[in-house]
Order: structure tokens, then sequence, then C-alpha cells
């Protein structure tokens, strides 16, 4: 099952002028092997941040700084009531989570859907099998709770009356009457022990804005069938969950895995997608970190992962693995990273905090790497997109 090829039309209307935008410089462009596309960006942490779109050569060609508020993630091409549009996610973030809206907007940049409040790891729609069999929209979105817990057990001091934990949630909503149709909670079925990170410095769980975030979930992916695979950072597993009833069918890595992975490892990941399934085999694609900046050191460099689980022998084997052009002087990226499977089975890298997008072939070969930011500004883009385009209308 790969990902949906989108073709999406840019007009002119959508170009806004900054002083010192972002750019993109281009470093590796195999072109007789590069997929044709354009890439879809949210930098932050830098001046002018913001959803920009870029040529494989390095050109903008489209600058939204400001066009949304605060923060800006997950900015990407979706189909939405079968028309194209744009999805982005824009709120507040701290501590490694956030809170703000996700929106849907059209060719002209304008909002013409506001989802239910969310957290920004996760915001996809996608078109699925409602009560009537029909398939219709399905927006999936994350959701992160302070909640009050006995925490005692953990070195929390339990002091009126109790600590402080985060319930994640994700939540499957109508995005035409915004009711939430599924609604899955950390706290009912993972215990606070099957983490790897304490409570600590600023999730030290002592009070609602220092809640412990034992669990960190960052990305939601529906099998078929109806189930769920869910990916948790801070217990380094990757969950499938019953699309009936929320109990956890298996779990693959952490603590109390279910599958034994052989011969490779991974580590605080993000963005694990299901790339496809038949019969027992599942074949899945992951950004593995090695690295969570709540627990030091780094395990090790950062990758792309394409691995194959086999439910029926409970084995995971690793098939393809996508190393950074600058793993040879360390790349450990401590937050974020994506990885899109497109066509020919060519990968499309986002490295997360490490300011770079990557593409590979099926069987590894690194054909386009480039690096974005502003001189003397790191800068950061939680997920990274490509998509193929028919022009920019004059």
């Amino acid at each position: 099952m790969l990902l949906t090829t989108l073709v999406v039309a840019v007009c002119h209307c959508l170009t806004a002028v900054a002083q010192t935008p972002p750019t993109l410089e281009v470093t590796v462009y195999d072109k007789s092997s590069v997929l044709p596309g354009f890439i879809y960006l949210a930098p932050n942490t830098i001046p002018f941040s913001g959803p920009y779109v870029f040529d494989l050569n390095g050109t903008t060609v489209f600058n939204g700084a400001g066009k949304l508020s605060g923060t800006v993630h997950d900015f990407q091409p979706c189909i939405y009531q079968k028309k194209q549009r744009f999805c982005a996610w824009q709120g507040t973030t701290a501590l490694g989570y956030g809170s703000g809206q996700a929106v849907i907007l059209d060719d002209q940049f304008k909002v013409i859907k506001a989802l239910p409040a969310s957290d920004y790891h996760e915001f996809k729609i996608v078109q699925a099998l409602d009560a009537k069999g029909q398939y219709s929209d399905t927006v999936y979105l994350t959701v992160y709770t302070p909640v009050r817990r006995d925490l005692s057990a953990f070195g929390v001091p339990n002091e009126n009356d109790q600590g402080w934990v985060i319930d994640c949630h994700f939540r499957a909503v109508d995005p035409v009457t915004n009711k939430v149709i599924f609604d899955w909670s950390s706290l009912d079925h993972v215990p606070l022990s099957e983490g790897y990170v304490p409570p600590t410095g600023g999730i030290n769980g002592y009070s609602q804005r220092s809640a412990w975030d034992y669990f960190h979930l960052n990305s939601v992916a529906r099998l078929d069938g109806g189930d769920y695979l869910i990916s948790s950072r801070h217990t380094s597993t990757i969950y499938r969950i019953s699309g009936k009833d929320g109990s956890i069918t298996w779990r693959l890595g952490g603590k109390s895995s279910d599958f034994k992975l052989q011969d490779f490892s991974f580590d605080s990941q993000h963005d694990v997608r299901v790339v496809s399934s038949k019969g027992a085999i599942l074949t899945l694609s992951l950004f593995d970190n090695e690295y969570n900046t709540f627990v030091q050191p780094p395990k090790g460099l950062s990758s792309g992962k394409i691995i194959e689980v086999n439910t029926a022998t409970k084995t995971a084997r690793l098939l393809h693995q996508y190393d950074s052009p600058s793993k040879d002087i360390g790349n450990p990226s401590g937050d974020g990273g994506s990885v899109q499977v497109m066509a020919k089975g060519n990968a499309f890298i986002g490295w997360g905090s490490d300011a770079q997008v990557t593409e590979h072939t099926a069987d590894g070969r690194l054909v386009y790497a480039a690096r974005f930011g502003v001189p003397g500004s790191s800068a950061n883009s939680y997920r990274a997109f490509k998509a193929p385009f028919i022009g920019i209308n004059k």
C-alpha cells in the first residue's frame, strides 16, 4: 500500500514575501533516478518559519511565512471531499507536544475547515468506510491531556493529592461534523512502567505544566480491516490497536515486544507507516531516531528503515536501511523525522531536527540530498513530504 500520489497545482497567489526566508541547498541530485515533485517543509525555530514548497533545484515555489498562526507542522497536500487541498497544523508547542488546530486550506491558502483542538504529532486525512459502507473522509489526530495520577512509585512526591502525567489520545474524527468516531487512551491500555523516559526536568510530573510524558504518541496509521498501528517514542514500541475495542493486539519493540527482532533494532522512532499488507506479512516504514533528548547520550545514528513483520512467526527483519549522507560526522536526530515510500520503491526522508531531506532508491542508493534553513539559525521540520505537480498557474 504505497502512499497515494497527489498532483498539486500551486497558483501565484500563494507567494508571500519574506526578507530572509529559509533556503534549500541541494548537494546531491541524480536526475535520472529522482522522482519529480515538490518538497513540502514547515521549517521552525528560525526567522520567517512556516509552510514552504521548494522545487528539486532548491527554488522557493511557495513562501507561507506568516500565513498561519504560531508554529506550523505537518504541512502537506491532501485530499478533502475529493478535491486537492493543503493540510497543516498550527499552534503552540512546548516540552515536546503542542496545543492548536489542524486546518484544511484551499488553493488560495484560506482555511476552509478547522478541526477540534489537537496536538501536532499526527494529522492525516484518509478515505475510510463509514457505517453505511461508503467511503468518506476520516481525520486522525493526536491529543495530549495532562491528568492527575499517583506517581510516588516513580519518585514524584505525592503532594497535593497526586502528580501529573500526560494521557496520549489518538482520535478518528469526522471532519464534516467534528464527531469523534474512535478515541484511544494510552493510560487505559499501557502501564506507566513501560516507558523508558523517567519523570525528569521539564516533564518531572510535579505540576500540570510539567506533566510526565511517559508515552509520547507520534504517529497513527490504519490497517486493512480497521485496526490501527501507533508509534510511541518514549516506550520505543509500535502497537497494533483493535479498531473495535482499543485493546492492544501486539507490541513490536520496547520492553514487552511480542516479536523477535532479527539483527536490527529501533529506538525513539517516528512516523510508522504501512507500506504493504499481505496475509501474515506486514511491511512498515519508520524513521529510527536512535536518540531521545530526554535520555542521554544518543544510542546510535538516525536512519530510515523498511521492516518486514511476520505476524505468524512473531519475527521482524530489516529489509532496507537509509543512512544520512552526514553519517560519518554523526547525525542523530533528536526530534521528528519521516519516511515516505513512493513509486518504484523510492524513499523520501525528512530528518527532523537534522535539517535535511534525502531520496533513496529501493536498493538504498542516495540520489538526492538537500539542507534547509537560514544562515546563523538552527532549523528543523517535524516531517517532510514530496508530491508531484502539474505546474504553477501564472
